[in-house]
């Protein structure tokens, strides 16, 4: 009860057409958005770092467990999602209507992390239609059942409504690949380059395109590229791809 009457909603932005963000610490507002924008970029240790520290702001943090959470299950660690997920169910905070819906989804996917979460994304969609987190959120339920198809449904719907693109189209092309489209795949990262052209992922994303056309020469390129934006990126990848092109030729 205490907790509870001491939690206030928190909103992203001035735009009340976006879930709302509950929290009772602004240092831990801040570092979730910061979180945010970096997973939005691929920076997905520096993500993991930003939410581990809003957590330590506010343990009741909803929306930073249940990130947490998605994203340990997205990567197939199952563990950890059982560890955020149980976090964000247990949270006692008061939460706005589009967490309460996420809350929900994250409860059903405790019980089985393969079921069908989708009502409850189209359900999230209903309420906030503007907002491209409703549509991702979406995508994530599609994809843990395994269904490329309601992806690709949901990730094109959210472009419609996105101010940043970019990511979007990095999980389309990764969509697509699972599709066998392989021209779609190579448009969208190309988009993807487009629109973020100083950021190492968007390269490192058509390494991993030409990786899969087993065009090997074309994936080092891309994967050095990304090296040569951050030294800490793709250099492992490109040396197998260089290795790979090199025995080929022999």
């Amino acid at each position: 009860m205490i907790v509870a009457l001491s939690c206030h909603v928190c909103i992203q932005c001035s735009n009340d057409k976006l879930i709302p963000v509950s929290t009772t610490s602004d240092r831990a507002l801040t570092l979730y958005r910061e979180a945010m924008a970096a997973y939005d970029d691929a920076y997905y240790e520096v993500f993991v770092d930003l939410l581990s520290q809003a957590l330590k702001e506010d343990p009741e943090f909803f929306m930073a467990n249940y990130n947490m959470a998605i994203y340990c299950l997205y990567y197939d660690d199952e563990g950890r999602f059982r560890e955020y997920g149980k976090r964000a169910e247990n949270c006692k905070c008061v939460l706005s209507q589009g967490e309460i819906i996420m809350k929900d989804a994250i409860t059903q996917l405790m019980k089985k992390s393969d079921s069908d979460a989708t009502p409850f994304g189209q359900k999230l969609i209903k309420a906030y239609p503007q907002d491209p987190n409703a549509y991702n959120q979406l995508f994530y339920y599609y994809r843990f059942i395994k269904n490329p198809v309601g992806q690709e449904q949901a990730l094109q719907k959210a472009l419609a409504v996105a101010e940043n693109q970019a990511p979007i189209y990095n999980w389309l092309g990764y969509t697509y690949m699972t599709l066998n489209r392989y021209d779609d795949a190579l448009a969208a990262f190309d988009k993807y380059i487009e629109l973020k052209p100083t950021l190492p992922n968007p390269y490192d994303s058509k390494g991993d395109f030409f990786m899969r056309t087993k065009e090997y020469r074309s994936a080092y390129d891309n994967f050095m590229k990304a090296n040569a934006i951050d030294s800490t990126w793709s250099i492992t990848k490109a040396l197998n791809a260089k290795t790979i092109a090199d025995s080929l030729d022999q």
